[in-house]
């Protein structure tokens, strides 16, 4: 190496220009008819901005600090002026987007500058293209950074530094960027043959996921990490590099190193797709953001750069470009639609350490939780933790679902919970139907099941969908023409343009003295989507029918019922359900089960944040020690969540701000909701020293 005396970064790969639709409405161009469209005046930008290595250089430009003595050299990819101003020019990539005003995020008035849709690409001409490499000169860089977005370069040696072949001389750590095809061509070969030691390749999961890899759905942070994980390891072409990283969107990452270690970057409170789908449009530049910030760690340690820190600083900037959005500036000469440069950099050159990610390592067993892991003092003090501080600092480090005021840590309730709304929200998405969506829900007596599905119905409603919730008791109905009533009142909701979801509570309950007797009677409005009204059939339209069962606490349990009652077609019911949830509850499922005490925590901080505010300053919960032990430690509650919530209404909080022991009911109110004596004494019990 003949650059010795300063770090020195070289970006090579494909450029790219990105030109850009700014249409000021946010209209698609379909929306109105073409005479309304031009009475309405509708103007549209049209600005060019570099891409790919062009951008990815510009950034490292901004983050580099070339002019101090020990500062960093850089080298990379520039585009001449005429090719932003021409976008005929085959002799470049050519990419052309919409980008349109988007709220900032769901709910906001500020609107910022996000794509809309992307029309297309124009590949350049390969006998266009300069056949010579960016930087032609002769010094090996101590990393050097390769954009390979599949548009030519990859193919082309003629256009590859010419030391990249060379055996005797190598870069430190060479950090590529790669699209599909994944981990071939004839430079993904060379450098996995002469650079595999100093690789790190950088992948998207939705790139990962075209090779056909074995990644499901995210459910949870350790299902898909650990599907992550297990697909690197056995595709044979990533064998030989020395890291792997694959990005979950503005989420997460999981980087796999050769030496078997396995690492999850991720935000607790959002998963996959969750962070962005809050924040409406698209901004491109994850990738750019993510390996601009590995490089500068190859500055900043050239022996051991902190390759997660680079994740992490990488995921911080990204999101810090989706929420601000492109830059609309039109009063310079050079204006336009652009890249926030300057302020992803100071994102880049900024400490992530206060930010929403933490880091976890993967274990390899099957069922793995970062829960067991992240609780170093047990379960028990984590719940005091977090009724007193709140989710956000008494689970930093975990991750935790959060559906409204629903919350849960537990991994298989997670990633049931999720399963659900994946379900449900994929129905909502396909735009009219035909026939209801049906679901289940199981859980103990006052295990909270219709409130996890009611506060993810107000989810949906964020975005303006209009949804109503209703609710029926099967056990309170007393025959089948009471249900085509309701029938019919679903039909009306429809009629108004709405989606209803429809609460069948005790579904399972028994008809005229016959067990699981209501369930021949949903049949046809699962299946055809309608029922009998005086003997004519009357479509219901699109609705979504939660089924919350009374009598069986889990759907094993019912399904086992269901396959020996053959007489009321229970089978065939199950054979219409599209998803089921189990909700734990409150109280233990069993001596195996430790989570219950969080989980009760969960509940209690946001009953008291409904029913008792004034409790609380700067976040923190005023409540008695004894109280708080007393709802924590209870052996079990009688009518499960819905005892916690009569304990609170009962308790005289009203101009209190703190809630205090003599605020609690008296002991034989408390009597109906948990064994009254064993609770005041542990109110009463004094706090181990």
């Amino acid at each position: 190496m003949t650059n010795k005396e300063r770090h020195s970064i070289q970006v090579i790969g494909d450029p790219t220009v990105d030109w850009l639709l700014a249409q000021a409405t946010g209209l698609p161009a379909t929306t109105l008819q073409f005479q309304y469209q031009w009475q309405a005046g509708s103007t549209i930008g049209v600005y060019a901005q570099p891409g790919g290595a062009a951008l990815l250089t510009a950034l490292l430009a901004a983050v580099c600090s070339p002019e101090e003595p020990s500062g960093t050299s850089l080298s990379g990819v520039a585009l001449p002026d005429e090719l932003l101003r021409k976008p005929q020019n085959p002799s470049v990539a050519r990419t052309f987007n919409v980008w349109a005003p988007f709220p900032k995020r769901l709910g906001s008035n500020e609107l910022v500058w996000r794509l809309r849709d992307f029309l297309g690409q124009q590949p350049a001409e390969e006998d266009s293209a300069d056949p010579k490499p960016a930087d032609p000169s002769s010094d090996v860089p101590t990393c050097l950074v390769i954009d390979d977005a599949n548009l030519g370069f990859r193919r082309h040696p003629e256009r590859w530094p010419a030391f990249l072949p060379d055996r005797a001389v190598r870069p430190e750590h060479v950090i590529l960027k790669m699209s599909n095809p994944l981990a071939s061509g004839p430079l993904w070969e060379l450098l996995a043959e002469r650079h595999g030691p100093a690789l790190t390749a950088y992948f998207s999961l939705a790139d990962f996921r075209k090779e056909d890899a074995r990644i499901g759905q995210a459910l949870s942070w350790e299902q898909i990490s650990g599907d992550v994980v297990q697909s690197v390891r056995e595709h044979k072409a990533l064998a030989g590099v020395a890291r792997v990283i694959v990005s979950l969107g503005a989420s997460g990452a999981v980087v796999v190193e050769h030496d078997g270690t396995s690492t999850l970057v991720f935000d607790p409170s959002h998963q996959e797709g969750d962070w962005e789908r809050e924040r409406p449009g698209i901004t491109p530049g994850l990738g750019t953001c993510v390996i601009a910030s590995l490089a500068a760690q190859s500055a900043r340690n050239p022996q051991a750069p902190d390759w997660l820190s680079g994740v992490t600083a990488g995921l911080c900037a990204a999101r810090a470009l989706h929420e601000r959005g492109f830059v609309l500036d039109d009063s310079a000469a050079d204006g336009g639609l652009t890249f926030p440069t300057d302020e992803v950099a100071a994102v880049l050159l900024g400490s992530s350490d206060d930010g929403p990610f933490q880091v976890a390592e993967v274990a390899g067993q099957e069922r793995w939780t970062i829960l067991s892991h992240a609780f170093g003092d047990g379960y028990r003090p984590a719940a005091e933790r977090i009724v007193l501080e709140g989710t956000t600092k008494a689970c930093r480090g975990v991750p935790v679902e959060q559906i409204g005021s629903w919350a849960s840590v537990d991994r298989t309730e997670i990633e049931s919970m999720r399963s659900v709304r994946n379900i449900i929200r994929e129905y909502v998405s396909r735009g009219s139907q035909k026939r209801p969506l049906s679901i289940a829900v199981f859980g103990p007596p006052g295990a909270g099941k219709s409130f996890a599905i009611k506060q993810m119905a107000r989810e949906w409603t964020l975005d303006g969908s209009k949804m109503t919730v209703l609710e029926y008791n099967l056990s309170q109905i007393r025959g089948t023409d009471e249900l085509a009533v309701a029938f019919q009142r679903l039909r009306d909701w429809a009629v108004e343009g709405g989606l209803p979801l429809v609460f069948w509570d005790e579904f399972d309950t028994p008809l005229g003295g016959n067990e699981l007797g209501w369930l021949p009677h949903f049949l046809a409005p699962m299946q055809d989507g309608g029922f009998l009204d005086g003997g004519l059939f009357r479509p219901i339209g699109p609705a979504i029918f939660v089924f919350a069962g009374g009598t069986h606490a889990a759907m094993s349990s019912f399904k086992a019922r269901a396959a020996e009652r053959a007489e009321v077609k229970a089978t065939d019911f199950l054979s219409r359900l599209r998803g089921f949830v189990d909700i734990l509850g409150p109280n233990p499922s069993g001596d195996a089960d430790k989570a219950f005490v969080l989980r009760r925590a969960f509940l209690l901080r946001a009953l008291l944040e409904q029913r008792a505010l004034q409790l609380f300053a700067d976040g923190h919960a005023n409540i008695d020690p004894g109280v708080l032990r007393a709802f924590l430690d209870i052996a079990s509650y009688v009518h499960g969540a819905r005892s916690m919530e009569a304990i609170i209404e009962m308790s005289a909080l009203s101009g209190k701000l703190r809630y205090e022991r003599s605020a609690l009911p008296a002991e034989h109110q408390l009597d109906l909701h948990v064994d009254a004596a064993e609770f005041l004494a542990l109110v009463k019990q004094e706090p181990p020293p």
